[in-house]
């Protein structure tokens, strides 16, 4: 990322996020740049809470009465705009008026998670998959902006123009794209980001959501991160691929000699390290409680439903798209361990924090995650289901002590309060389908 004594630009977006993960902040002109950097920029503490309808949630932690909190840059995360001549984004921390850590900022939360890992030894690294739909104006209408679909070259060369401008996006802010292709649903793209540190990655999501809907606009049209969007399409998933690493980076320790893994049609390329089974044994373990945040809207649960190539249950396999957990062929040094539940709605840095906090449980506890499945999961009746809704997933969170302990108590609260409120309304809601199945039938 750009050097923190390079910060040479003529504006700045200092950015933030309340705890849905949605990016919020203010535009500096290079006259207060460096005021704020020394400073911070405070805004409402209320607003780390907001709806996705930007209301105020009942019974909120911070109301009118409480003061600011104060976004403090990180500037080791100071990222160019390429559509944005002389601007670039930063991150930060929030914190309180005295220097302590606020404590609804998800971003800190994710920072301790990652040192509990070194302290330990580990240096974690996590790569995603970001799914999103690009979409268009049909009369009063929003439709998919094509009709192609998984890995299509046609819709490449349809989207070449917007393309070379994500790509641009992502390298002139410093993050490495691996590829980008069509996925399974007219007008759905995947875009693959190179693993690097969790924060940093979580930094790259945010911006990656904001950098899409920015450059959509531009050509008229609009990109969506929403779990489900159609009834009749497949869905947006956020696919986490994790790995420990040694404390200098230089091995990865998840990788093994011993040739125990066997993958479809029989081929037994490698295994995985006792670290790596009992990592992904502490995921599955707390995949119940993980689901609030890995899945955090109602329309989630219309993504994790069969057929859709999203779980459905708690269960692992080498190479296998049925299941919670995937094992990617890429053995040896590329050895990870690819989570499929989260969704691409997700706050990053809590998702991120909970899904490694639930690991390092595992590695802790030596939580084996049972046999492996090379059958379809969805078919197997022996794995426990995931939550079929919000507020089941919830119930679950907040119940789990080693979750609330690590992303803390009070941001778990708040984070269920305000998902319930965001259920509740959902159940005031009356949709096309339930009027078609009953209007006419009683």
């Amino acid at each position: 990322m750009t050097p923190s004594d390079d910060i040479d630009h003529s504006s700045l977006r200092l950015v933030w996020t309340d705890l849905h993960g949605t990016a919020r902040g203010t535009l500096l002109p290079a006259t207060q740049v460096e005021t704020a950097i020394d400073e911070g920029v405070g805004f409402a503490s209320g607003v780390s809470e907001l709806t996705l309808e930007s209301s105020f949630v009942a019974n909120a932690r911070y109301g009118p009465e409480h003061g600011n909190m104060v976004a403090v840059a990180d500037l080791d995360s100071v990222a160019p705009l390429s559509w944005r001549e002389d601007e670039a984004i930063v991150f930060s921390n929030l914190k309180t008026p005295t220097g302590d850590r606020f404590n609804l900022c998800s971003r800190s939360v994710l920072q301790e998670v990652v040192s509990t890992f070194k302290t330990a030894g580990y240096t974690p690294r996590i790569g995603i998959e970001l799914e999103f739909s690009l979409l268009c104006s049909e009369g009063e209408s929003l439709v998919p902006y094509n009709n192609r679909s998984s890995y299509d070259l046609e819709a490449l060369d349809q989207a070449a123009e917007l393309i070379d401008e994500w790509d641009a996006a992502l390298t002139t802010a410093g993050y490495e794209p691996l590829g980008i292709h069509a996925e399974s649903h007219p007008g759905q793209f995947e875009l693959n980001i190179r693993y690097d540190d969790p924060v940093t990655i979580a930094d790259s999501v945010v911006f990656c959501r904001h950098m899409l809907k920015s450059l959509a606009r531009r050509h008229e049209f609009k990109a969506t991160m929403m779990p489900r969007p159609y009834t009749d399409e497949d869905a947006n998933g956020l696919h986490f691929h994790l790995s420990l690493w040694n404390k200098d980076s230089s091995e990865n320790q998840f990788a093994s000699d011993d040739r125990t893994l066997e993958f479809p049609e029989g081929r037994r390329d490698s295994g995985l390290t006792d670290e790596a089974r009992h990592f992904l044994g502490g995921i599955l373990d707390h995949s119940m409680a993980l689901t609030a945040v890995c899945a955090p809207t109602v329309n989630s649960y219309k993504r994790l439903v069969p057929g859709r190539w999203a779980p459905i249950n708690i269960a692992w396999g080498p190479d296998n798209r049925s299941t919670a957990i995937r094992i990617p062929p890429e053995l040896g040094a590329g050895t990870r361990i690819e989570y499929r539940i989260p969704d691409s709605a997700v706050n990053p840095y809590l998702a991120f924090a909970a899904t490694f906090a639930a690991g390092f449980d595992g590695l802790c506890n030596k939580t084996e995650p049972g046999q492996p499945t090379l059958a379809n999961a969805y078919e197997e009746e022996d794995h426990n289901h995931l939550p079929r809704t919000l507020w089941t997933a919830i119930d679950n969170l907040e119940s789990n002590t080693v979750l609330r302990d690590a992303l803390g108590a009070t941001l778990v609260d708040e984070f269920v309060k305000l998902k319930r409120d965001e259920f509740n309304r959902s159940q005031e809601s009356v949709s096309a389908w339930e009027q078609t199945e009953y209007l006419d039938s009683f």
